[in-house]
This record gives C-alpha cells, structure tokens and sequence, in this order.
C-alpha cells in the first residue's frame, strides 16, 4: 500500500496536533502543526448527535470547554458554538481531511458508534492510503481489518500489543496484520519500549510509533533505541531535536 509512513525514515506525529501553539484537537492546533512541517497528525473522534465525526479525545465536553455536556447528545449546529478555551471551535474530522489532503493521519475511534462513520467518511473521501484506523478495542480495530479485507492501515489493538510483548521474549514470529504499533514506554508496570520489543516489531515490518512523549531525554533515548517515530504534544521540541539528529 503507497502511503506517507512508507516513504518517510522517521515519523514525527503532532498529538491531538499538539499544544504548543493552540489547545489540542483544535483546528489551529492542527494547522500549526502544518505550518512548522508536519505531516502526520494524530486526532480523536466521536459521533455527534448527527452522525458525524468530531475531533474531540473525550466523550464529555466539560474538560476543555465551559459547556458541560455529552458530545453524542449534541448537534452539529450546537457543537459549532461551544468554544475550547473560550475561543476555538471543536472540528469536524471531515474538514481536517480536507483541509490538510498531504497529511497522514491516525485516527484513534474512541466509541462504537464512530466506527461505521469513519469507514464511509475514509471510502468518500478515497483517504484510505492516508488515515491509519486506530483503537483500543481490538473488536473496533477487527472490524476495519475485515470491512476492507486487511486493505486498509491500522495501528495494533491492545490484544496483539500484549501478544508481540510475549512473543518478542522468545523470538516466535507472528502474523499481526497491522502497519503501526502505537505504544507507551510502559503500561501496567510492563515496559513496551525497549531495544527488543522494538527490534521484534520492526522484524515483522510494523512501524513503531512512541506516544505520547513530551519529555527531551525519553525523545532522545527513544530514537537512539531505534523507533520508527514518536507522537507528541511538544511538537517544536520533537522538530528541534530531529533536526539535530537529521532525521527530520
């Protein structure tokens, strides 16, 4: 499949479109992220009460807004006049596609309901060489895999980041039909990201993507030990650093 985590030796991606420059998830956020060179950007999305797909991590607005209030209960009409901060507004996924077509993006469905809708909006929109499909449930993530016939990019679900960790102990190779391995350092007190976890990952050519790490030295470490990219929020720190590095 020809997309951008295929051409690029490393993978910068701006989480939530990072905070450096405007809240997370906002469209200025994703749009500074643009402006300063990415090309990858992260997003979250749930259903409204229309069906369509916003770019919002949680499924209550009350942390980032001064609304209190289910995003699934709301209309779109509704949504568009809650602000972040006071100022911005909450984007649909819809427009971020359109808006940024040379970007890659993984796209984490953050409930049941945003499943259907992110598979038509990625067939509508032919995006389906430049969004990775990503969850938590491995059920959501199984789903994608067999709507597309394993043609499609996904990140791995929580089942197969625990069957890779084990797997990786004893070097017994695994057939995981995913692109990406979106992973903490640690999760549980189980470390995900060290030298050999990655070495066995990227044996089975799966990109290993390091989230969410803000920190310079964890950066720094994490590059050396050889992942395939990392998603921050620090996103002119991770630029800074990979330019150094010349990697960027």
């Amino acid at each position: 499949m020809n997309n951008l985590i295929t051409k690029y030796n490393f993978i910068p991606f701006a989480h939530r479109g990072g905070t450096d420059f405007a809240p997370e998830n906002t469209f200025e956020a994703f749009e500074s992220a643009f402006d300063i060179g990415y090309r990858f950007l992260e997003t979250d999305v749930h259903t409204n009460a229309d069906g369509q797909l916003m770019a919002f991590h949680d499924p209550t607005l009350d942390r980032v807004t001064n609304f209190s209030g289910n995003i699934q209960n709301l209309t779109s009409k509704e949504l568009n006049a809650i602000k972040v901060k006071d100022k911005y507004r909450i984007p649909f996924l819809k427009e971020l596609l359109e808006n940024f077509p040379d970007c890659f993006f993984s796209v984490d469905m953050k409930c049941d309901e945003s499943v259907d809708p992110l598979i038509n909006l990625v067939k509508d929109m032919k995006a389906i060489d430049r969004v990775c499909f990503a969850s938590f449930n491995q059920k959501r993530i199984n789903f994608v895999r067999g709507y597309f016939n394993n043609k499609c990019i996904t990140s791995m679900g929580p089942n197969e980041i625990l069957l890779t960790k084990v797997s990786s102990f004893i070097n017994l190779k695994q057939k995981i039909n995913s692109n990406i391995a979106s992973l903490p350092t640690s999760r549980y007190k189980i470390r995900f990201l060290n030298e050999r976890n990655i070495h066995y990952l990227r044996s089975l050519k799966i990109k290993v993507i390091a989230w969410t790490i803000n920190n310079e030295k964890e950066m720094r470490n994490l590059i050396d030990i050889g992942v395939n990219g990392i998603m921050t929020d620090k996103i002119s720190l991770l630029k800074s650093i990979l330019i150094e590095k010349k990697v960027w």
